[in-house]
């Protein structure tokens, strides 16, 4: 071979290894190892405050001063009117007893019936039904443990009726007509081992029926109830109870909750009640559900003590009834966003595109903002946040591109895939 020849091979060689080591320099500057990412996802953050209070109630004392056994044919929380007959009056405990086992049966009755005239099978999936005699039984556990077992009882028979529906949709039975036949003939039993009853016991006042007196009826003054003081809470304690006294009706509407708060919070509470803003109430050992009230009265001796709040509800059920001296979770106030580590949080620059207003001309404008980088596709893009909420180790950013806060109308968006860790993060940086 020519030496000039092999020459000019060589440096050719040469020069494409020169270039193509210079071309991985300059690729290879722009480009790092794999980054740690979280998705970004909407969260909800509540400010709570934990105290305890009393339930207030304008009730008026049901009495039964006659002799008989009373079998109450109305549920607690039950709205009732006047005149109406709550209960019925039998001549000894065991004929009370017996037709209340007989109205047990005919509302079993009545609803294996309704169960199989309007059963389909296409209608409710097992996962359903599953779940609700899961919510049944859990149910039935904390009434228990409260000592509600009125509401267990009740809720005993719900979940009987969900196993029911279990059995026709698993093909287990067709109908419930030998049942019903079984529990006619029991019924028919029962009847012939007891009387009628001698008589009825009605209502004189109209409102939400409770069976159990607890004593607190008349420890709290109802028509002055926005004038409570501290003292006056830790003062409270129940009454005897007349032996006649054989239930209560709640003739108002409107009830209260009576709790000690801190002077701290009073300023967040004060600033809520001016605004006429609803806050929710969980009250654990009764009831799982939110109950929306509104901010009646807050009242301190002065500032820097702490006070009684107030609040007022008109919604009623069979557990709140019932419910007296609790533990009370208090929401004030919700904040949502796309929820960020703050360890994801750095500065950069962002640039916006605007119109000169003495010239026409279009100018690029940059700033420096606080935000973080996402991956999109293999490359980093720097987006600015505005923080709505800050935890010990995450924010809450909102993601409305319609905040005026944002320099260039671009903000984190729902599942970005946040960079929250990484080294010599820029943007546009190629991530491989």
């Amino acid at each position: 071979m020519d030496k000039l020849l092999f020459k000019r091979i060589i440096i050719a060689i040469l020069s494409v290894l020169i270039i193509s080591y210079i071309a991985y320099l300059l690729v290879s500057s722009n480009i790092t190892k794999a980054v740690d990412i979280e998705d970004a996802v909407y969260n909800v953050v509540s400010d709570v405050i934990n105290t305890e209070g009393y339930i207030i109630r304008k009730e008026n004392y049901i009495n039964d001063t006659g002799s008989g056994v009373l079998s109450f044919n109305v549920n607690d929380g039950e709205n009732i009117s006047v005149g109406q007959p709550i209960a019925d009056i039998y001549n000894n405990e065991n004929d009370a007893v017996l037709r209340q086992q007989i109205k047990n049966i005919d509302s079993q009755i009545s609803s294996l019936r309704m169960l199989s005239e309007t059963y389909y099978k296409d209608s409710v999936s097992l996962e359903t039904v599953n779940s609700q005699i899961e919510t049944n039984l859990f149910q039935i556990l904390g009434d228990v443990n409260r000592g509600n077992y009125s509401d267990a009882k009740a809720c005993n028979h719900n979940l009987l009726l969900s196993i029911c529906e279990r059995q026709m949709i698993t093909g287990n039975v067709k109908d419930f007509s030998d049942k019903i036949t079984q529990l006619k003939k029991t019924k028919t039993d029962l009847e012939s081992q007891c009387s009628e009853s001698s008589g009825t016991l009605t209502s004189d006042d109209a409102g939400y029926f409770v069976s159990h007196p607890d004593g607190y009826e008349k420890t709290f003054d109802y028509d002055n109830v926005k004038k409570l003081t501290l003292d006056d809470l830790n003062k409270a304690k129940k009454s005897k109870v007349s032996d006649s006294v054989v239930g209560k009706i709640v003739v108002d509407p409107d009830w209260y909750i009576a709790c000690k708060v801190k002077a701290d919070d009073t300023v967040s509470l004060a600033k809520l009640q001016n605004l006429g803003v609803t806050v929710y109430v969980r009250m654990p050992s009764v009831t799982t559900e939110k109950i929306p009230v509104s901010i009646y009265s807050i009242n301190q001796k002065s500032r820097q003590d702490d006070g009684v709040l107030v609040l007022r509800c008109d919604y009623m059920s069979n557990y709140l009834a019932n419910a007296r001296h609790e533990k009370v979770e208090i929401t004030t106030v919700n904040y949502e966003g796309l929820k960020v580590p703050k360890r994801a949080i750095h500065e950069d620059y962002v640039e916006r595109t605007v119109k000169n207003k003495k010239t026409g001309k279009k100018i690029t404008e940059r700033k420096r903002v606080q935000g973080v980088y996402v991956l999109h596709g293999s490359e980093l893009r720097f987006k600015q946040i505005d923080i709505s909420y800050s935890g010990s180790d995450f924010v809450l950013c909102d993601p409305s591109t319609e905040n005026k806060t944002l320099f260039n109308g671009t903000t984190i968006e729902l599942y970005d895939q946040v960079v929250i860790k990484g080294d010599d993060l820029y943007d546009g940086k190629i991530i491989r």
